[in-house]
């Protein structure tokens, strides 16, 4: 699986491939391929990614070749691990090269970390550093004497390094057998012959011994050989003795060459020149080449050349001291000194930068430089390439920081635990606002001295053709007379490209299409005039400009609109629509109708201004014409007095003139038909409308045309007509005889005295232009004999029709009434009603007002009187007061003996108005009213009598005094007061009589009280005009018995119907 990583502002995907390792054993041939990759995503059908190392500084990947194309990793070198181990260029006990591989195509990295492990051959056979080496030896020396040995060098490593020595003698030479054993210790390194009998030199001189150096590798491991001879000395001095064998050095790289290192000693009881001690090197590891130099004389160790940690990080040197006495008798002595070098900050931070060359894509990295071009507009995010930065010291002082200045040029991707990070853009590069951006990459340790590194590199951006010429204006726009010159200049565009200067990205070029009157010049823009103008046939030019460039691969180019106006000049006359105009109108024609109209054109706009004049015979019209002509060249008839009669003239002939304001102006002849229309109806124009007919003629057969009537028509229009008896068809018959004559003749004997005949006369027209005009005659026919007076008869006839003629009209004056007549008095009707009403609202009104303003008049002195109307489902309760005492506040209550006054109406007041005063006097003799008003702004009347029957009380207990008195009308429970003075109302004593009367069954109660601030007396009348009576009216629902004190009551549970209050 991949790990996608994804950052911010790019648009790259990071893909990063899990580590592979392969084992490749050392010295491969060059060329051989070891590895290949094939990373999903980055080889696709159509693409194929490009391959590449991250850091190609490294020294491991100068050993190998990647094919950029496939991937494929093959060996650039030979490649030794035990050269790689003494380099340090890998571990020694696992020598492992990671080679660090991304892959780029279309928008993805891919990172591939592939560990090659160089397994090690056996091809190095251990070896001494000589072949045989020769060792003097006192006889005297002690059991475990030790001899160090040079240990012998395995180039190989692991199994495949040394394991191990043996020592091997010859039985017949040596006559002395096992007088040494072998000892090596593998931690430290260190051979050394381990003396285990007794020498004697008398008895032997020397020894001979071969030791066998073996590695482990298989199937055969291979072996180093060391022949050591011997010498037995005679005791004759003293040897050498360190008084340190080990001594331990710790030595900064940094040492100035000739800088002492450290001083070995040993030590020489001998004197003389037996007791001078010379010192040696024996052996180097590694082999140091002068690196170190030793005093023979004095044991100082000094620096001989530079020191680099990053090269030998430690040494080991051996050491031999030797006397100056006889080489045969002189036994030297060693000692191991061990280095270890101090790292210091003395490598300045690497920067390794590889960037991205990839001409197709659009970056390409100049050669030898620190320079990278790209093309604009390329996607933000685009990779540019990867740069890595190492520290060859260690610690602090190999720790590198680092930061990058870009100007917001380059985002990155950090990598490698921030060894490396990989570049991209951040963003869309547009030349033309920045050509190119300076980074600044800086690079520096933790060492106590920082070192500090800088890259500095430069990210040009190469022009692309993404910026179309632009014109100096929105649009150009020029006024010219019609008679301008040929090849005069009109106009000079001018565009400019924002693109790279010099180059075809900027280099314009100017068209202008389908135009044939002008020309431009394609380099400069100039517009000429090579055509010649004409405003009349076109007024203005307009036409596009093209500006493009020469870019690749595709010109861009932008378009100007170009106006060009011709001025006017009045070269021409007007023009009408037509060469001459005719109408026709009916002589019937309106005055407010248009007859028709002329219109005229002037090529000239600015003299295309015309006004119309009619004109005859070439003089201006006279008043006395018919016609008239609007400025806009519309005839109408002058009024609607002119008369236009088709039978008096029927065409009218004139001229029109089109003036323009300039005054040039043509004529254009107008003819006026006018069409004859029926304004004439059809006359019966007999001389008599009364007919004679004699039955003597008709019966003798002889003058048969006494008996026929010609009737003749007349229409003024001299329209052909037609007449239609409309009555007696079955008596008579009407015969066309010629146009417009007819022959009235009874085919049947008439009977009766007088016949009415009633005709219809129609003038025949063609009804799709004109409508026929029908009329209506009558004609009396009278009957007779030889011996009736024919003139005496006709008159009479005559007489009898004009006497009904008047019986219609008198009949139509009076009862002829049309639906708008109907519809007229049914509105007057509803005028007078809606008055009506409006009069009597406005009485009432103003009876109100005046009633009103007495109210107001008397306001300290009324009194509030409740009226309850009607049965109600209401249940109201009785509320008790006290003793003898109960309230109208919401109901009825009748204390008091059982017996009653009998009411026989139980709707009304007592109707006798001398019954009605004689109760009331009753009544008031022995009772006061109180009225009290209660907090709610509620109000009641309660009337105390200790000898009445009814006592209407107030009631005190249910409801608290309010200190508001502001309150002109509050509804509460149904009801509706008035406020007045409390300290008036409150317990005055009545100064009215009351009526209080009951049913027989005691379920009405009727209660008439009069409120007035008149004085006190029993004589005063019921009609008194500070007086008005009310009633109020319950239903009591059923009687109960009430025992108060000694006194019992019967209380009554009321039903109120409406509940009203009434100021009086």
């Amino acid at each position: 699986m991949f790990r996608v990583l994804f950052f911010l502002n790019i648009f790259y995907f990071v893909f990063t491939i899990p580590k592979e390792s392969i084992h490749i054993m050392e010295d491969l041939p060059i060329g051989t391929s070891i590895y290949t990759f094939s990373t999903d995503g980055c080889k696709t059908i159509n693409n194929t990614g490009i391959y590449r190392f991250v850091d190609s500084q490294k020294n491991s990947n100068d050993f190998f070749l990647i094919d950029p194309y496939t991937g494929r990793i093959t060996t650039k070198k030979l490649i030794d691990r035990d050269d790689f181990c003494l380099r340090r260029t890998c571990s020694c006990s696992k020598c492992e090269i990671i080679l660090e591989v991304l892959c780029v195509n279309v928008g993805k990295i891919f990172f591939n970390d592939l560990s090659i492990i160089i397994d090690d051959r056996n091809d190095h056979s251990p070896q001494f550093s000589k072949s045989s080496i020769t060792i003097d030896i006192l006889e005297n020396v002690p059991i475990d004497y030790l001899i160090p040995i040079d240990i012998a060098i395995d180039l190989d490593y692991g199994n495949n390094s040394i394991q191990g020595y043996k020592l091997l003698e010859d039985n017949s030479t040596n006559k002395l057998l096992n007088a040494f054993q072998i000892e090596y210790t593998k931690k430290n390194d260190l051979l050394a012959l381990r003396l285990i009998k007794i020498l004697d030199r008398e008895l032997y001189h020397s020894l001979e011994y071969i030791i066998q150096a073996y590695d482990g590798g298989q199937p055969q491991a291979l072996i180093g050989h060391l022949n050591i001879y011997i010498n037995i000395l005679d005791v004759n001095d003293m040897s050498p003795i360190f008084d340190r064998s080990e001594i331990n050095v710790f030595l900064s790289e940094s040492t100035s060459i000739g800088s002492f290192v450290t001083r070995v000693h040993a030590f020489d009881g001998d004197t003389g020149l037996n007791g001078l001690v010379y010192y040696t090197i024996v052996s180097f590891d590694p082999p140091s080449n002068g690196t170190f130099i030793l005093s023979k004389e004095t044991g100082e160790i000094r620096l001989g050349k530079s020191l680099d940690y990053e090269k030998e990080k430690s040494y080991r040197i051996k050491i031999k001291a030797q006397d100056n006495g006889p080489q045969q008798v002189s036994i030297p002595a060693f000692a191991m000194i061990y280095i270890d070098i101090k790292d210091e900050n003395d490598n300045y931070p690497l920067i390794t930068p590889t960037f991205n060359d990839d001409k197709i894509s659009g970056i390409e990295h100049i050669s030898n430089s620190s320079i990278i071009t790209i093309r604009e507009n390329l996607s933000n995010g685009t990779f540019l390439g990867h740069i890595s930065i190492s520290d060859l010291d260690s610690g602090n002082n190999g720790l590198v920081s680092w930061s990058l200045e870009s100007n917001g040029s380059i985002s990155i991707k950090e990598l490698f635990n921030n060894e490396a990070f990989l570049m991209f853009t951040a963003r869309i590069f547009d030349r033309e606002d920045q050509s190119q951006y300076e980074i600044y990459l800086k690079a520096y340790d933790h060492g106590i001295q920082s070192l500090l590194t800088i890259l500095n590199f430069t990210l040009i951006i190469l022009d692309e053709n993404d910026n179309a010429p632009i014109f100096d204006k929105d649009f150009y726009l020029i006024n010219i007379t019609e008679t301008i010159p040929l090849n005069t200049i009109l106009l000079h565009f001018h565009a400019i490209d924002i693109d790279e200067e010099n180059t075809l990205n900027s280099q314009i070029e100017y068209q202008l299409n389908n135009q044939t009157i002008f020309s431009l010049n394609s380099i400069t823009g100039e517009l000429r005039l090579i055509g010649k103008l004409d405003r009349e046939e076109q007024s203005s030019y307009e036409f596009d400009i093209i500006a493009s460039d020469h870019g690749q691969p595709q010109p861009l180019s932008s378009t100007v609109r170009c106006i060009i106006n011709l001025i006017d000049v009045n070269d021409n006359y007007p023009i009408f629509d037509l060469s001459e105009y005719v109408f026709e109108i009916p002589e019937t024609w309106s005055n407010l109708s248009p007859i028709g109209y002329v219109h005229a054109t002037d090529a000239d706009e600015y003299y295309s201004e015309l006004t119309y004049k009619l004109v005859y015979n070439d003089m201006t019209m006279t008043n006395d014409w018919p016609f008239e002509l609007t400025t806009n060249g519309t005839l109408y008839l002058k009024d609607a007095s002119v008369d236009i009669d088709y039978e008096r003239r029927s065409i009218y002939q004139f001229l029109i003139l089109a003036i323009d304001n300039d005054g040039l102006n043509t004529s254009v002849p107008v003819t006026i038909h006018i069409l004859n229309r029926n304004d004439f109806c059809p006359e019966l124009i007999n001389n008599s409308t009364a007919l004679f007919f004699n039955i003597d003629l008709w019966f003798n057969n002889s003058n048969e045309k006494f008996n026929h009537y010609y009737l003749e028509l007349f229409d003024g229009d001299n329209d052909t007509c037609s007449i239609e008896l409309l009555n007696f068809n079955n008596i008579f018959k009407i015969d066309l005889i010629q146009h417009n004559q007819y022959l009235l003749y009874a085919h049947i004997l008439p009977e009766r005295e007088y016949y009415i005949l009633q005709f219809r006369l129609r003038d025949l027209i063609n009804e799709t232009i004109d409508q026929s005009c029908i009329r209506y005659a009558q004609l009396v026919l009278t009957i007779g004999t030889n011996e009736t007076n024919q003139t005496l008869a006709i008159d009479s006839a005559r007489e009898y029709l004009e006497a009904l003629y008047l019986i219609s009209r008198r009949s139509y004056s009076y009862f002829n009434l049309t639906l708008f007549n109907v519809i007229f008095v049914i509105i007057l009707l509803s005028i007078a009603i809606i008055i009506s009403l409006i009069s009597i609202k406005i009485i009432y009104l103003s009876s109100n007002s005046c009633h009103q303003r007495r109210l107001r008049k008397h306001k300290n002195d009324s009194h509030t009187l409740y009226r309850l109307q009607g049965p109600t489902e209401t249940r109201l309760p009785l509320l008790d007061n006290g003793p003898g005492e109960t309230s109208l506040t919401s109901s009825l209550n009748i204390a008091g003996n059982s017996k009653t006054t009998q009411n026989e109406n139980v709707n009304h007041s007592i109707d006798n108005d001398e019954q009605q005063q004689q109760l009331l006097c009753q009544l008031n003799s022995k009772s006061s009213l109180s009225i009290v008003k209660q907090s709610n702004e509620f109000k009641t009347f309660t009337l105390k009598s200790n000898h009445n029957r009814y006592d209407l009380m107030n009631d005190n207990r249910h409801s608290s005094i309010s200190s508001s008195l502001s309150y002109p009308h509050v509804r509460d429970s149904g009801y509706e007061t008035t406020s007045s003075n409390i300290d008036q109302q409150r317990f005055l004593s009545p100064t009215n009589p009351s009526n209080v009367s009951s049913s027989t069954d005691n379920q009405l109660i009727t209660i008439t009280y009069f409120s007035s601030s008149i004085p006190t007396h029993h004589d005063l009348s019921l009609s008194s005009p500070n007086t008005v009576s009310q009633t109020l009216k319950t239903f009591a629902h059923m009687p109960t018995a009430n025992i108060t004190g000694n006194e019992s009551s019967t209380m009554m549970i009321a039903r109120l119907a409406e509940q009203e209050i009434i100021e009086v």
